[in-house]
C-alpha cells in the first residue's frame, strides 16, 4: 500500500518507488527522533505496509499503546493539534479487538492554557464525568488498547507534531506511563469460531497453512494471516452474479474498527480476465481538520485480498467524479492500454493486484447526520439470511458501491462510460 500524502510525504520507500539515500536516512532519523520523545507507544502502524491486517486505509497511520487495566488509575494522553485531514482516538477490548468508546477531533476540547494541545482522559467507571476529552473504560475490560489515528498527515506519517505523551493517573497525580504490552491472543471464543469455520469447509485453507496454524513453535505473527484468511474467506460465497456485483455491510467488530469510519465491502472473484467496472455517487467531502459541514470528512476506495492486507487506496481527491456525479473506477490487469483506455473515457483506474479474489472496501468517514445516503445506514449482514436482498444498493441506492464485469472485446469497443449500462 501506498499513502498517498502531500507531495512533500514521498519520503516513504514503498514497491517499486526508489529514492535517493540521503532523503532515507533523513526520514529514519526524523521518525526516530519522534518515537524517541515517547517510548510508550509502539512503532507506527502505515497504513501503505502491504504486510498489515485488518484491511487498513493507505492514508492512515495508526499509533498503539496497550495496557492492563487496573481499575484504581486512568491513563492519561497529552498531545498537540495535529496537522491533518483527521485524528482521533479509539479505545478498544483487546481480546475481542472491538470498539469501546471514541473521540473524534471535532469532539476534542482544546486545553484552556493552550489552545494548540489537548489532554484525553481514560477513566476507570469511578471517575466517569469528572473530566473534559473523558473515555470510560470498563472494569471488565481485562486488557485495553488506545489507537491514535491520523488520515492524510501533513509532511509525515506524525502530521508535523511530536508524539504525545501517556501517563498514568493515580491519586490525583499523573506518572510516566509503563512500556505498552502486546496485542493479546485470541479469546477463546474467536479460537472456537476459528476452528468451525476451517471444520466447515477444510478447503478454506493449504495444507501447509494448516501446518503452520497448528505448529506450537510458529509465532501469532505468523499465524494471524492465516486466521485472518479464514475469517474473510466466507464472504467470496455471497458473490454470485458478475453482472451485478453488490457491496455488503459486513461485521468488522473483530478487526479494531474505526468508530468513525463505515464501510461497505464488494467481495470479488475472477473467473477470467475480464474488466470490471464499479461505481458510486460521490459524496461532498471536508478538507480541513475538524469540519463536519460536508456529507463525509473523508472517503476512499480499497483493494484488499484474502488475508485481509490492502495494497492500494484511492482517496476523494484523487479520484475524478463524472458529470453525473458518479465516480467509476475499471479494475484490471496493470498495462499502458488499459490506463489509456480509462484515461480516455475520463473515469478513474485501479489495477488488478491479486490473483483471482479481492475485496474492494467504500470506506464514508464521519457521515453528517443529514446524510442519510451514507455507508452508516446499510444495516449489518445477516448470516442467517441470504446474500439476495442485503446489498448496499437497497439502503442507500447510488451512493453504494456495485460493479459488473465486461469481456475484453466488449470493453475496447465501448467509447462511453454510459454502455456499461448502470
Amino acid at each position: 500500500m501506498k499513502l498517498h500524502f502531500a507531495p512533500q510525504q514521498t519520503l516513504l520507500v514503498f514497491g517499486r518507488f526508489l529514492i535517493p539515500i540521503f532523503i532515507q536516512f533523513i526520514f529514519l532519523f526524523v521518525s526516530l527522533t519522534a518515537i524517541g520523545q515517547n517510548n510508550s507507544w509502539e512503532k507506527p502502524y502505515a497504513g501503505n505496509d502491504p504486510s498489515l491486517l485488518y484491511y487498513p486505509d493507505q492514508n492512515a497511520v495508526y499509533f498503539r499503546y496497550g495496557w492492563e487495566n487496573k481499575t484504581e488509575h486512568g491513563v492519561v494522553i497529552k498531545g498537540k493539534m495535529p496537522e491533518a485531514r483527521y485524528f482521533s482516538y479509539n479505545l478498544y477490548n483487546d481480546y475481542t479487538k472491538s470498539s469501546i468508546a471514541a473521540l473524534a477531533d471535532f469532539e476534542i476540547v482544546p486545553d484552556e492554557d493552550d489552545r494548540s494541545s489537548y489532554t484525553i482522559h481514560i477513566m476507570p467507571e469511578r471517575m466517569r464525568g469528572k473530566y473534559k476529552n473523558q473515555i470510560i473504560l470498563p472494569d471488565t475490560v481485562q486488557i485495553a488498547s488506545v489507537f491514535l489515528r491520523y488520515y492524510l498527515p501533513s509532511k509525515s506519517i506524525y502530521a508535523n507534531k511530536p508524539l504525545p505523551e501517556i501517563y498514568f493517573f493515580d491519586e490525583d497525580k499523573l506518572k510516566p506511563a509503563l512500556p505498552g504490552i502486546p496485542v493479546a491472543p485470541m479469546s477463546a471464543a474467536d479460537m472456537a469460531n476459528l476452528k468451525k469455520l476451517i471444520m466447515a469447509n477444510p478447503q478454506i485453507i493449504s495444507g501447509e497453512e494448516r501446518k503452520l496454524l497448528s505448529s506450537s513453535t510458529a509465532t501469532m505473527k505468523e499465524k494471524e494471516p492465516i486466521i485472518s484468511k479464514v475469517m474473510t474467506v466466507p464472504i467470496f460465497k455471497h458473490y454470485t452474479d458478475p453482472l451485478s456485483i453488490g457491496a455488503f455491510n459486513y461485521n468488522s467488530s473483530g478487526n479494531y474498527p474505526n468508530k468513525d469510519n463505515h464501510y461497505i465491502v464488494m467481495p470479488v472473484v475472477r473467473k477470467k480476465e475480464d474488466v470490471l467496472v464499479v461505481r458510486f455517487k460521490a459524496p461532498t467531502h471536508a478538507m480541513q481538520l475538524g469540519d463536519t459541514s460536508k456529507n463525509v470528512r473523508y472517503y476512499s476506495l480499497s483493494q484488499g485480498n484474502e488475508y485481509t492486507n490492502t495494497s492500494i487506496t484511492m482517496h476523494d481527491e484523487q479520484l475524478r467524479v463524472s458529470n453525473d456525479g458518479f465516480v467509476y473506477v475499471v479494475v484490471a490487469n496493470d498495462t499502458r492500454e488499459a490506463r489509456a483506455k480509462a484515461n480516455e473515457m475520463g473515469i478513474n483506474f485501479m489495477p488488478w493486484l491479486y490473483n483471482e479474489r479481492i475485496v474492494l472496501i467504500l470506506r464514508h468517514m464521519l457521515p453528517s447526520q443529514g446524510f442519510r445516503q451514507s455507508a452508516r445506514e446499510v444495516p449489518l449482514f445477516d448470516n442467517s439470511r441470504p446474500a439476495k436482498g442485503q446489498e448496499a444498493q437497497i439502503t442507500i441506492g447510488d451512493f453504494a458501491l456495485v460493479g459488473k464485469f465486461i469481456s475484453k472485446s466488449a470493453w475496447k469497443s465501448y467509447i462511453r462510460i454510459e454502455q456499461v449500462g448502470f
